[in-house]
């Protein structure tokens, strides 16, 4: 008859969600009650965490905290902590954001140059990190790039794509600049372009 006298975790503070910066340590907290003492555990995807270099879980009854060593943008999400007793369970979740300046991603190297034949379509791929996600800026030469029916530029969180179409030497080879800037910084670099030949000369 004892256990009837427990009571089912329940939640004194949500968890909140969390802004750090990217390669610093960020901790998710909540406060869980319960008799017996709530069972604590993290969830990412439905994954339970393991304790690691990564992840340290700590609680003292009460106050349940998730330390997350931050180390690639990816480690932004959710995150939910889920308390079980014999008497019955409760979860709470709070989104972890992260801060970085731009960068381009080093596992995604730049290449020396970049070719398209004439007449084809010249295809540009930059990946980067960077939150929040940046603005981000073409230039042909000087020349800021904006989409037009030959030009697509298209942009996501995590890499930025120009392809122009129809392309000749005289009007597209040289240097193209990407530029990506947030309230943490700007950086960008040049990409060269060798249009070749004439793609009906055999």
């Amino acid at each position: 008859l004892l256990h009837l006298a427990g009571e089912a975790p329940a939640i004194r503070k949500e968890m909140q969600d969390v802004t750090a910066k990217l390669g610093e340590a960020a901790q998710l907290t909540c406060q869980i009650v319960g008799r017996p003492l709530p069972d604590i555990k993290w969830y990412r995807f439905g994954k339970e965490l393991v304790q690691s270099r990564k992840y340290k879980m700590s609680s003292d009854g009460r106050n349940h905290t998730l330390t997350v060593m931050t180390d690639e943008q990816e480690d932004e999400g959710l995150y939910t902590c889920m308390a079980t007793n014999d008497v019955g369970e409760i979860e709470t979740s709070g989104k972890l954001l992260l801060q970085a300046p731009p960068q381009f991603h080093p596992g995604f190297p730049l290449k020396e140059k970049y070719y398209a034949g004439a007449g084809g379509t010249l295809r540009l791929h930059v990946v980067y990190i960077g939150r929040p996600v940046p603005a981000i800026t073409w230039f042909h030469g000087n020349k800021p790039l904006r989409g037009s029916e030959t030009v697509t530029i298209e942009n996501t969180e995590h890499y930025t794509h120009l392809a122009i179409k129809n392309v000749q030497h005289k009007t597209h080879a040289g240097k193209y600049k990407v530029q990506l800037s947030n309230t943490f910084g700007t950086v960008d670099t040049v990409l060269n372009v060798e249009i070749q030949g004439n793609l009906f000369l055999f």
